[in-house]
């Protein structure tokens, strides 16, 4: 039996089971809430399976199903127009329960992780889709550009705009990022010398 001849639920399952997880974590790096991240999969996958028999096979399956994922995530973060910041982060500052040089490096990664997930949340979203489909998700920029329904030098200058605004809002958090007072492409004063 081809899949072309499988029940509808049975083609869905077959097709979706693999990216399953990839959708979720899609939405949950768009989003940046755990519970937003959960509805938006639970739509788009509705969409999905809703809208099946739309799939004409011209792209992979992946690229049409990020497609209807980013639109779900970006009509969402659209509608929510949260206004985030870092300094919610700071806020919540973690301390390390012991001295232990072990546990404050972990405390660090931890920091750094979060730091950057606030750091995705201030793109701009279109900016954003682009970035997580491109550096979080591996697609090449032809599928990223397919699945955002965009020219792929659009996906490209949007990717590069997006890592420039990454690294400035990264860079108010430098001591996270570097072991060192300075990052490693930043110049010497002559007075350091």
């Amino acid at each position: 039996m081809t899949l072309k001849t499988k029940p509808k639920a049975a083609r869905f399952e077959e097709l979706i089971a693999p990216l399953e997880k990839k959708v979720y974590f899609t939405c949950l790096h768009l989003m940046g809430k755990r519970e937003d991240a959960e509805d938006c999969a639970q739509e788009a996958l509705l969409k999905a399976y809703q809208k099946l028999d739309s799939f004409d096979g011209k792209s992979q399956f992946s690229t049409w199903l990020y497609t209807l994922v980013t639109r779900v995530c970006l009509d969402a973060l659209r509608k929510r127009r949260d206004v985030f910041s870092l300094d919610a982060l700071q806020e919540q500052g973690f301390e390390p329960e012991d001295q232990q040089m072990e546990a404050y490096l972990l405390l660090e990664e931890k920091e750094r992780k979060a730091a950057l997930k606030e750091a995705l949340k201030e793109l701009p979203v279109d900016f954003r889709a682009a970035l997580v489909l491109v550096d979080l998700q591996g697609l090449k920029y032809q599928e990223a550009a397919q699945a955002l329904d965009i020219p792929e030098g659009t996906a490209k200058s949007r990717v590069a705009r997006a890592r420039g605004m990454l690294k400035k809002i990264l860079l108010t958090r430098r001591e996270l990022f570097t072991g060192e007072g300075r990052l490693n492409d930043e110049r010497r004063n002559r007075h350091d010398l």
